[in-house]
């Protein structure tokens, strides 16, 4: 019965839909968000790159390659159930929580815009399903996913409802103005045309189905309104890992008594061999004509393994299949079969449904059980969330060292304590409600300085204590993970043409400093710093030509860490190191500020927008740039008059306009 069940590893999958195109936006939702496994094992489907397998030199690598994309990727979940993990986020991620008026944020989604380098077409690759950002959603559970393509240019029946989802995305985190990585995903959406009948030659088009908004129609309500004349009479069964705590389920009722399925079949949620229903419920699935069932031990093996004892992965798949021998129509997605789920005004949930091709008669994925068996406590999915919620919100510009935090939760606040890993930092005084308030300077500093190491605080709230995720912005700003690069390695660094030359320095680099591997070595500087002159001009120029490639593209972001960033690669990282004495000889260092300068001005001159937009970074790099004139004076001193002349004389021809570094 398993080979009936279709099978795929959900990263490979969603990697194998990307197929190597660029990646524009993503956006992510989630209820259970765990940031440092996200960044570690799911963002890299997004980019078709080799990376390294220590965990810092990864994230390093993925830190380049999301450049592109800055303030363009984001994961929208609930701020009641985020996992802490073993891990947190350092990556240039909006972090943004959405707190529904009732219920849980529950949907699992992944909406990708992508663009063939070739053909410079744009499609949105959306994956609808049960798995939350976490190690045990895309690692180890039993999930369910439906992945679709919907081109720019194409038609489409799940659009409408997909922009509606959207957009209450945003009017529910309207606490964050900036939302770039929606702004880009919907746009990518607004030229497709919308499909007015939902089938085409007798089969049924695909539909986006949510929950959650005011005045939302129920589950069975939305499925009779789409394709209630084919789900009537059909054989029905539902995955669902969680039940309601009830003697009778009143969602799974009502589909029975909408649907008069022929014959049904329902999972039984288990744990360690004990079902997690009331026995009564069990009992009344019976009485209704229904049946229990469990997956194949095949599909439920880890690593495929089948032999006797052998640790089984838990089911958090939700799916309801409704079909005949003729047809298949199939819901999968965040739908539990609970009251919270299936109502329309309880939590925001989302799925999508669809008629699957079949080349044979479908059957019941569900083996029937035939003996009742020993029971537990049900649990829900909600088991543990608010535990640790404190309705506080926290964001850190990393371009301004403003700090600021909102308080979401009905009413003023008490005082909050604020701690990281039991450590006191500050206290917050009273906050008026829905307003972002600026925390001191010095709390600023405080935070700043944590915020290297963690993104998670812990808030205290009189008899309250919770968790609290930290968004960041301005993530040019952001010292770099783990390179310090000395002069030369930027250089060679910048005079590399390729992504993929780029990747694999990174890797190199990052071994040399965190010991050996199997990563390639690391070449050493000649005595001349990459042949002395030659190799200066060269890695300047190839810095001019990637920021005026990235202003004249329109990609502002990733020319700002490179001109004004912290990162190990930034224009400014170079220059403030030019005042050290072990960073080469002086007339090297002199030269590379001239250089420096000579970047800056022709910048400043013919990009003025992008020079005024970040006047932090254009104070940082004029502050570096002013070690020019104590190593002018070096120079003098090291040689005899006649050399203040040269200067005066090579000085303003060099950093002529027309001089400036174009090769």
């Amino acid at each position: 019965m398993s080979e009936g069940i279709p099978r795929a590893v959900l990263t490979e999958a969603l990697r194998a839909q990307i197929n190597g195109r660029e990646v524009l936006a993503a956006v992510f939702c989630t209820f259970r968000f765990d940031p440092g496994f996200f960044e570690r094992e799911i963002l890299p489907a997004l980019f078709d790159i080799q990376l390294h397998q220590d965990p810092q030199i990864r994230r390093v690598q993925l830190e380049e390659a999301l450049r592109p994309l800055a303030g363009r990727v984001a994961v929208y979940y609930d701020p009641g159930a985020l996992v802490t993990g073993d891990g947190t986020a350092c990556l240039d991620v909006g972090r943004i929580p959405v707190r529904p008026r009732t219920g849980y944020f529950h949907p699992k989604n992944a909406f990708i815009l992508v663009r063939n380098p070739s053909t410079q077409e744009r499609s949105l690759v959306v994956l609808t399903g049960s798995a939350n950002l976490t190690q045990a959603g895309w690692w180890e559970n039993v999930e369910c996913a439906h992945l679709e393509e919907i081109a720019e240019s194409g038609r489409s029946r799940t659009v409408p409802e997909m922009q509606r989802f959207l957009q209450y995305l945003r009017t529910t985190a309207k606490n964050f103005e900036s939302q770039a990585a929606l702004d880009d995903v919907q746009g990518g959406l607004r030229t497709v045309q919308p499909m007015a009948h939902r089938t085409a030659k007798g089969r049924l088009h695909p539909h986006f189905l949510f929950n959650g908004r005011r005045g939302a129609q129920s589950l069975v309500d939305q499925l009779d309104a789409v394709a209630g004349q084919w789900l009537r009479h059909a054989d029905l069964e539902v995955l669902s890992p969680y039940l309601d705590d009830a003697d009778a389920s009143l969602p799974l009722e009502a589909l029975i008594d909408r649907f008069q399925p022929r014959r049904w079949r329902v999972l039984l949620p288990e744990e360690s061999g004990l079902a997690r229903c009331r026995p009564k419920l069990y009992e009344w699935v019976l009485e209704r004509g229904g049946e229990w069932g469990r997956l194949p031990k095949a599909v439920l093996a880890r690593g495929g393994k089948q032999a006797t004892g052998a640790a089984q992965r838990t089911v958090h798949a939700k799916v309801y299949r409704f079909f005949t021998k003729d047809w298949e129509i199939t819901l999968v997605g965040s739908f539990n079969l609970t009251g919270p789920a299936h109502s329309g005004g309880g939590n925001v949930e989302s799925g999508l449904l669809s008629e699957v091709p079949v080349d044979r008669p479908p059957q019941f994925w569900l083996e029937a059980i035939e003996e009742p068996p020993p029971f537990a406590q049900p649990a829900g999915e909600d088991d543990g969330v608010d535990q640790g919620y404190v309705p506080l919100l926290a964001r850190y510009d990393w371009a301004s060292g403003q700090a600021e935090v909102l308080w979401d939760g009905a009413g003023d606040t008490p005082a909050l304590q604020v701690y990281d890993r039991g450590v006191h930092l500050f206290e917050i005084g009273p906050l008026q409600r829905a307003v972002w308030t600026a925390l001191t300077a010095d709390d600023a500093v405080i935070l700043r300085e944590r915020l290297r190491e963690t993104s998670f605080l812990t808030v205290v709230a009189d008899d309250r204590r919770g968790i609290v995720l930290v968004h960041e912005s301005g993530m040019a700003h952001r010292p770099s993970i783990l390179l310090d690069l000395s002069p030369a390695d930027i250089l060679r660094y910048w005079s590399m043409l390729t992504a993929e030359q780029r990747n694999a320095y990174l890797a190199a680099r990052g071994e040399a400093l965190r010991g050996p591997g199997e990563g390639l070595p690391v070449e050493s500087s000649p005595d001349t710093i990459f042949d002395r002159f030659a190799g200066i001009f060269h890695g300047f120029a190839s810095l001019g030509r990637a920021v005026r490639d990235a202003l004249d593209d329109d990609r502002v972001e990733e020319a700002r860490f490179r001109m004004f960033g912290a990162k190990y690669d930034s224009l400014p990282v170079l220059v403030e190191q030019m005042a050290n004495e072990t960073a080469g000889d002086p007339l090297d260092r002199y030269l590379m500020v001239l250089c420096a300068r000579q970047l800056a001005d022709h910048v400043r001159r013919h990009f003025p927008g992008f020079w005024a937009s970040d006047p932090v970074g254009v104070s940082r790099l004029a502050e570096g740039l002013s070690v020019q004139a104590v190593l002018r004076e070096q120079l003098i001193a090291r040689n005899d008059a006649e050399m203040a002349e040269f200067l005066d004389w090579y000085e303003p021809r060099f950093l002529d306009e027309t001089a400036v570094a174009t090769a």
